[in-house]
């Protein structure tokens, strides 16, 4: 009997210990599904979100759905996935749906009846009534040169926090931005698809959701009180005194204005910028200390930027401007203004105002000396008279000057910071400065190459090597063991 008894407490103590341990790897896993961290340890943060994202998410206010419709084997599921899986994490008003349309066909056939889906592999974005998709052209870029070797595309980029955030801006907003872009005087043209079109730029603009409409300025009255932003890119011929006039009255009530004016052109909106504490310069800017390999100096590279929200993201890029010339602010500048400038050359750069030589020579009587802005910013600011407490504020000007507009043309906007330039000026101009810096993150691809030699000897290594080391390690043991 005694040992009977033993033999059931001890049962009864293992039981309760096997049953404890359960309750306990239950609390534990209850517990780490709602308070976990994640870390991303890869090279480019893919997955990481930026403070604008974290910013954007947290200010969510109505619920909003992401619809994942990807099958799991695709090759940008996993970046996709994990990226969503962060956004989950800051706003409880987001909810993921992942649905897989070749194992949940039925589901897959619902969702595509509701929100008019054609293609495989994209993603949906609904807040109310407003949808917003996102495919594979959206969410990464891809190196299509391998598809002459029957090889599928290389994926080079991931945009997909870009686009997200985006999208989520766009569909939770009320309504989107209203962008004009001048015409009528050679102004690049967002419809054209030639290197120094704009097609890439209007992409680019239409995934931020903005609404792009091309006028001409000499036919209007007036500049409407509802568009947002004007842009004026790389005009070649003159503005005439009816189009600066509709340009300072539109500023003067609290316009947004971003002008991208090349070197060696009249354009006639130099009185204009004046008048806003911006002088254009009459050189093209040149640094032989920035100079790329065999290119003239008059391709600027430029590093150097000051604190300012547009340029605040951008400490480690590069911009390059094909031909430039100089923005400087008015010193001292007119009441009322705040002019900041945003890229500058290196001390070792000058503005060249003799413009008909081949080689580039600092003339310290002409030229302008080091380091030189080719961007400048204007902003607008509030006025001293009290307001009564329940008037909104009058809205305030803003510009944005650079002093070239091929930049951003298509042969040129994917060139390291260009496009984080154009858009970290776009979002500050229309006061949406939480977008600014979101950019595209690179995808590495680590490559071995191996010469005949060296593979040969890395298969004998394989197949004769390997085994026999394995062969004399277990004769040591066995003999070892014997003696």
């Amino acid at each position: 009997m005694p040992n009977l008894r033993r033999t059931l407490v001890s049962s009864g103590n293992f039981i309760v210990v096997l049953v404890l341990l359960g309750v306990l790897f239950i609390m534990v896993n209850y517990v780490s599904s709602r308070r976990y961290a994640r870390w991303d340890f890869t090279e480019q943060r893919l997955s990481a979100l930026s403070d604008q994202t974290i910013q954007t998410l947290r200010t969510l206010e109505e619920p909003l759905t992401i619809i994942v419709f990807y099958q799991t084997t695709h090759r940008l599921y996993g970046l996709v996935n994990d990226l969503l899986k962060e956004y989950e994490r800051f706003s409880p008003h987001l909810r993921i749906e992942r649905v897989d349309p070749e194992q949940d066909i039925a589901k897959a056939r619902l969702l595509a009846s509701e929100y008019n889906i054609e293609d495989l592999n994209l993603i949906v974005l609904k807040s109310g009534s407003r949808t917003k998709y996102l495919s594979d052209a959206e969410l990464a870029d891809f190196d299509y040169t391998a598809l002459r070797t029957g090889s599928p595309p290389r994926l080079t980029a991931f945009k997909g926090e870009d686009a997200v955030t985006s999208a989520i801006i766009s569909v939770t907003r009320m309504e989107a931005p209203l962008v004009w872009f001048t015409s009528g005087h050679g102004e690049k043209a967002l419809d054209d698809e030639d290197p120094m079109g704009l097609s890439e730029l209007n992409a680019v603009l239409a995934r931020q959701d903005f609404t792009l409409e091309t006028v001409t300025l000499v036919e209007r009255e007036e500049i409407p009180d509802h568009v947002t932003l004007v842009v004026i890119a790389g005009p070649t011929h003159q503005f005439v005194d009816h189009e600066d006039a509709l340009l300072q009255s539109y500023l003067e009530r609290g316009g947004k204005l971003l002008v991208l004016i090349d070197p060696l052109k009249e354009t006639g909106l130099a009185g204009l910028l004046q008048r806003w504490g911006i002088v254009v310069g009459n050189d093209v800017v040149v640094d032989p200390s920035q100079q790329l390999p065999f290119v003239s100096a008059a391709n600027l590279l430029v590093t150097t930027y000051t604190q300012h929200p547009i340029v605040a993201k951008m400490k480690t890029l590069v911009t390059l401007y094909p031909l430039a010339r100089s923005m400087q602010p008015t010193i001292p500048a007119p009441d009322g203004l705040t002019i900041t400038s945003l890229a500058l050359t290196t001390s070792g750069g000058w503005g060249e105002t003799t413009i008909d030589v081949e080689t580039f020579v600092f003339n310290d009587e002409e030229d302008l000396v080091g380091p030189v802005p080719i961007a400048v910013a204007v902003e607008q600011t509030a006025p001293d008279t009290p307001q009564d407490p329940g008037e909104a504020p009058p809205p305030l000007a803003r510009i944005v000057a650079i002093g070239d507009s091929d930049f951003i043309a298509n042969s040129q906007l994917t060139n390291v910071g260009n496009r984080d330039m154009l858009l970290g000026a776009t979002n500050w101009l229309i006061e949406q400065e939480e977008l600014i810096g979101i950019g595209p993150k690179s995808i590495d691809t680590i490559k071995l190459s191996l010469t005949s030699a060296q593979l040969t000897q890395l298969r004998w290594f394989s197949f004769l090597a390997m085994p026999l080391l394995c062969g004399v390690m277990g004769g040591a043991v066995w003999w070892r063991r014997r003696t």
